[in-house]
Formats: C-alpha cells, structure tokens, sequence
C-alpha cells in the first residue's frame, strides 16, 4: 500500500483499475460524474475513487460524518475501492510534496482513465486539485521520477463538470443511470437530503444541489440531441474516433 491514504475504503488489496476518478472533496465525484460511473461499472469496468480532502472545512457535516457517507455512496456505486489522500481541506495545492503522494496511487491503481473536476472554478482546491491531477499524471509515465515506484502511463486524462459551464469535448449518456446517480448523492445526507446550516448562512453556489444535478444532466442531455440526461467532459487533447457506427446507419 503506498503511503499517503488517510483511509483506504476497500474489501482487500488496492487492485488495478480501468478508471481512476479523483475529487477534491468527498461528493464531488458523485455530482460531477456519478451516473458514467454507474453505467461503466455496469458494463464491467472497474472503477477506483480518490478523494483528495476530508471536507473536513466544509460548513455542513464533519470529517467522520463525510467519511461514513463517502463509504457509503461507493457501496452504493459498486467502486472497488475509495481511498482519501488526506490533503487539507482548504489547502489542496500543485506541489511537490502532494505530487509525491498522489503518483505512487495511480501506478499502484494503473489505470486507462484518470478523470477530475475541471479547473476553472470558484473553489481554490477545485482549481488547485485539476492542476495537481494534471501533474501526477504527466510524471507518473516518467521512470526515474519516483523510480521505486514502477511507471505508469494512463491513456486519457478527462475532467468532469460540477456546475461550472463549459464547452465540452465529449458527453456520456447517463439517461439509464440518472436516478442510481442521485440514490448515490443522497447517501450524503448531511449535504444534500438533510442539511444543517449555521443561521445567516449565505450560500456562494448552489443551495439544491440534488435539484441543480438533475437539471444540468436534463441540460446536456438536450443539447446531445440524442439523450435524455448527460455527463460532459472536457480533455486537454482531441479524442481519436475510431468507429463511426454509433453515428452512421447504414441502409439495406
């Protein structure tokens, strides 16, 4: 086990995996990307969680509570295994230390896809959290960058929206997995289900979060043309297509 988890949520030995997915905080894979997760998972892939924080700054809840509920919404998911990087909340930065601690875990995991949130966002450990992503996974193809730990080259960095609005370069259907994708998120029932706020509070995002991840999944959905709800993805470098037969029909 490569050091750096601050838990290890998991029903034996890190295995590898086809996907990677890395959030800053406990939810924000499950709000950025839940309903792909489910439905690859469905389809056979293994899937791999990595928070970075313990949320342990966020205003509803606590560190344990969101650890109880981060375990709970990967059971609910099917991942293999979750594990938490135990940065600090608030402190989430690009540096070398972080690099060190974050590289060991995807040549021990070795997976195809690695996804994070995307970098353009209010939240400084959301945009911290992409650049420190990007890094790890540049440097873990490097042999002789942490040359203990054998080297890795994923094939796909993609990063998943939260609320943010982009121009995506990819869309997932979640059509069949939108409703698994929100019985996920209300296994944090102190952020989504039953918050409670200090009186006064004054949200800087969204206050309905559940609400807001069903209209902006509906949104991209619409837009497709093709499905009923989405997950959008942006990626540093264009995706090769290789069969068209998803798009062309041929006539008899």
């Amino acid at each position: 086990m490569s050091s750096g988890h601050e838990y290890n949520l998991t029903h034996g030995a890190l295995s590898p995996v086809d996907i990677l997915a890395i959030g800053p905080h406990p939810d924000d894979i499950e709000i950025g990307v839940g309903g792909s997760l489910i439905r690859w998972i469905e389809t056979g892939y293994r899937v791999g969680l990595l928070d970075l924080t313990r949320g342990e700054l966020g205003t509803k809840g606590n560190a344990e509570t969101r650890r109880a509920e981060a375990a709970e919404a990967a059971e609910r998911m099917g991942a293999l295994f979750r594990l938490n990087l135990g940065l600090p909340d608030g402190g989430v930065e690009d540096s070398p230390a972080a690099r060190g601690r974050l590289v060991p875990i995807l040549r021990e995991c070795r997976p195809e896809w690695v996804l994070c949130n995307l970098e353009d966002s209010r939240h400084p450990d959301h945009a911290a959290a992409a650049r420190l992503v990007r890094s790890a996974f540049f440097l873990s193809r490097l042999p002789k960058h942490l040359p203990e730990h054998r080297a890795h080259s994923p094939a796909l960095l993609a990063f998943y929206l939260i609320h943010e609005s982009a121009q995506p370069s990819f869309l997932v259907d979640i059509s069949a997995t939108l409703e698994a994708k929100l019985e996920v998120l209300r296994a944090y029932g102190s952020q989504f289900v039953d918050p409670v706020v200090p009186e006064g509070y004054r949200y800087a995002g969204l206050s309905d979060y559940l609400k807001n991840v069903r209209a902006l999944a509906e949104t991209w959905g619409a837009l497709s043309g093709r499905a009923r709800a989405a997950e959008a993805f942006v990626t540093d470098s264009p995706l090769l297509l290789r069969d068209i037969g998803q798009w062309v029909s041929r006539s008899e």
